[in-house]
């Protein structure tokens, strides 16, 4: 049943339902199929053989197997790049992401310097109070002391 030129319904997959036909028996459980489809290896278990069978070699092209099915060929779609811009474009997008980078470690840098001005402020502030504990400390001893010698 499964034999080159067999016109199959294939089964599963996003080309469900869609008419293909066999173009080349890979092994007892693959196909290569084109049509409806896109051409690729198909297990067998996901399509549905037909009894049509259309006269195509081993491994037709696409304008063949779409030729002998009745349908007629999808148009190829360019290699070309849809987007591309013109130099130019290009080159001011490329500027502006530079000044977007260069503005993003600007502020990185200052964020930094920020950072780490608070540490010092910071250990600063922490000697003063360690000072002023010390001091605070002597005092007490200071005032015990001439309480003691009354």
């Amino acid at each position: 049943m499964i034999e080159i030129g067999r016109v199959c319904v294939k089964l599963a997959g996003r080309d469900a339902g869609k008419k293909c036909v066999i173009i080349d028996i890979l092994d007892d459980k693959t196909v290569l199929i084109d049509g409806e489809t896109r051409r690729r290896k198909c297990n067998i278990l996901h399509i549905e053989p037909l009894d049509e069978v259309v006269k195509v070699e081993k491994k037709a092209s696409y304008e063949k197997v779409c030729d002998a099915l009745g349908i007629k060929p999808k148009d190829k779609k360019s290699k070309e790049k849809a987007g591309k811009r013109p130099k130019r474009e290009r080159k001011k997008k490329m500027m502006k992401d530079a000044e977007a980078l260069e503005a993003k470690a600007a502020k990185k840098g200052k964020e930094k310097k920020e950072k780490k001005e608070a540490k010092k402020e910071l250990k600063a502030a922490k000697k003063k109070v360690k000072e002023l504990k010390e001091e605070i400390a002597e005092k007490k001893e200071e005032i015990k002391r001439e309480e003691d010698k009354q």
